[in-house]
């Protein structure tokens, strides 16, 4: 059986650690697994890799946020995880908030969605954001109008959304789920941010469920049909707030904080649902 791993050079570089660890796994369980750039392919008319049609693979694990390539690829009876579906909408924060609040899950209160953002805030304080964003990239908090107009020229060319900032600033939980499974739930927390990724230097812990969270990550889940996820949750008054679903998850908190080979039950799962 033969797989792709896609990235671009950049976290390709980034990720290098991660990356052998699937190569590592695709051995043990006698898979060829290769490793293509997303700046070494085309995918318009025809699907060509260093300007040649490609041989397709059985199965590819995309870890770029492409959807029009995760289709095409689909297209030609390829399966994709994630799929397009999931890449489509987990990597627009609006359109991924409307999905899960249709859930009966709560979510961040929105005050606005569009292009740039509009001249004067709607509501201050507020959370000002990209909807493509990732890894805490460009979210910024605005407590008065200087910090809202610093924002507002940062992002005067992104589709954006506002939100209503939560009451528990610099504390969130990302729950890594496989297919409807949750693996494993790390709380994320910050003393010097109001954002608590790990990324950016936020601390983290392993952290138990709670029957409300497990609830709400299995309507999630049962709405998507998941590879590998990491869903996201902040907290509001101490109780959960749907904040985002990362397509794309970095596995930094699992391989430094736990004994959890994640890209091996990937690769796992992936092989048996292929299989069934």
């Amino acid at each position: 059986m033969t797989g792709w791993l896609i990235y671009d050079a950049f976290e390709a570089e980034r990720n290098r650690a991660y990356i052998d660890c699937y190569f590592s796994s695709a051995a043990r369980r006698d898979v060829r697994l290769l490793l293509y750039l997303t700046e070494d392919m085309r995918w318009d008319d025809r699907l060509q890799i260093n300007g040649r049609d490609a041989e397709l693979p059985d199965f590819v694990i995309c870890r770029r946020p492409i959807p029009e390539l995760t289709e095409k690829l689909e297209s030609l009876g390829v399966p994709v995880f994630n799929n397009s579906r999931v890449s489509r909408i987990c990597n627009n924060k609006y359109l991924t908030s409307r999905a899960v609040k249709s859930l009966g899950v709560p979510v961040a209160e929105e005050y606005w969605h569009g292009t740039g953002l509009p001249p004067a805030a709607p509501h201050i304080p507020c959370v000002a954001k990209p909807v493509d964003g990732h890894g805490g990239q460009c979210v910024f908090l605005c407590r008065d109008a200087a910090e809202y107009a610093g924002a507002a020229e940062t992002l005067a060319e992104h589709e954006c959304v506002l939100q209503r900032p939560v009451s528990d600033l610099g504390r969130d939980l990302r729950v890594y789920v496989l297919g409807r499974e949750p693996v494993a739930a790390m709380l994320r927390i910050s003393d010097a941010d109001f954002r608590s990724n790990f990324c950016l230097g936020g601390r983290a812990e392993r952290h138990e469920l709670t029957a409300e969270e497990r609830e709400y990550v299995r309507r999630i889940a049962e709405e998507f049909d998941f590879g590998l996820v990491g869903i996201d949750f902040i907290y509001d008054g101490g109780r959960p707030v749907f904040n985002e679903i990362e397509d794309v998850v970095g596995a930094r908190m699992l391989y430094s904080l736990t004994d959890i080979d994640i890209a091996d039950r990937y690769l796992g799962f992936i092989l048996e649902k292929l299989t069934r």
